[in-house]
């Protein structure tokens, strides 16, 4: 297994996001790695946004290769269990977008509820391992969330020259 310290190391960066044009019209996000952690969103964006829990049918959590967070892939007769946000600000939305690995796409997916959310979706369907958020426990929790925060404080200082 890769240490924790490289897998953080590919974690997210401060040229890593995009603002979606769709995710200032569309306020749902669909989350279901480590951003349904109060800790994580809250490192994020200072507050845990209104939410409830969901499943996306025809999705699964992948575990992705070498980084401690997963992937939303899709599957046949799978069904990812997250959290559905359901306030965020424009600002907010910022901040995940640029939070969030380039390589996710952010689209818009159909909830077992039927209605509609945009998640943050990994373009490669071929990962066989399955994501569980239990095993992110302990010291990696722990350095995960001092990334995020570090991460944060590099966004800001960037976002504040602008």
């Amino acid at each position: 297994m890769t240490p924790i310290s490289d897998r953080l190391a590919r974690a997210s960066s401060l040229s890593s996001g995009r603002v979606a044009p769709s995710s200032v019209e569309t306020p749902n996000l669909f989350v279901y790695g480590t951003l349904i952690l109060d800790r994580v969103v809250t490192a994020l964006i200072d507050r845990v946004p209104a939410h409830e829990a969901t499943t996306a049918r025809g999705w699964r959590v992948a575990q992705l290769p070498d980084r401690v967070y997963p992937g939303l892939v899709p599957a046949e007769h799978g069904e990812a269990a997250g959290r559905l946000y359901l306030d965020l600000t424009p600002t907010e939305w910022s901040t995940l977008d640029a939070f969030e690995d380039p390589m996710y796409d952010l689209v818009e997916i159909e909830l077992a509820s039927g209605g509609r959310a945009l998640a943050y979706v990994w373009p490669q369907d071929d990962l066989r391992a399955t994501w569980q958020l239990d095993r992110l426990i302990g010291d990696e929790l722990h350095a995960y969330l001092k990334r995020c925060a570090a991460w944060r404080r590099r966004y800001e200082k960037h976002y504040d020259r602008r």
